[in-house]
């Protein structure tokens, strides 16, 4: 009997581990459904003539809703927007939206962050970034 009420419990519990995996892999599923940002490298080498200097170019697709990380550039970056609208928050500045057409400056050594705040349409720009050889462009900031 002891043996039956055992392989019972064992049974039940091993269901509820079973139930609880299939969420999270249900979750995980839902997730990996999303769609994410794509980024093509489209400039990265260094730049002529000014010595110590790189150049990377960059295109950016971003979907609906998306927020990006909080980061610093330590080199001059210009944002030129071809298709949505990109809201911009840079700390101590009021935020800013650019749309298709404007170009955007961000300013040295500022955290800042992007979103794309439209419910359904994606963002599409393209980013300028002039740095130095052998440093990060971009810093992740919190």
């Amino acid at each position: 009997m002891r043996a039956l009420v055992f392989g019972i419990g064992l049974a039940a519990a091993g269901a509820v581990a079973v139930g609880a995996l299939g969420i999270r892999a249900g979750k995980a599923a839902e997730e990996e459904y999303k769609p994410k940002v794509t980024v093509k490298t489209l400039v990265q080498e260094s730049l002529a003539n000014v010595k110590g200097k790189k150049v990377i170019i960059k295109h950016f697709s971003v979907p609906p809703g998306h927020v990006g990380g909080k980061h610093i550039h330590p080199g001059s970056v210009y944002v030129y927007v071809l298709e949505g609208a990109l809201t911009i928050e840079v700390k101590g500045q009021s935020t800013q939206t650019v749309s298709v057409g404007k170009l955007y400056k961000e300013p040295l050594g500022r955290v800042m962050q992007t979103r794309n705040l439209s419910a359904k349409g994606w963002t599409k720009f393209v980013v300028f970034q002039i740095g130095d050889e052998g440093k990060p462009m971009m810093i992740k900031a919190k």
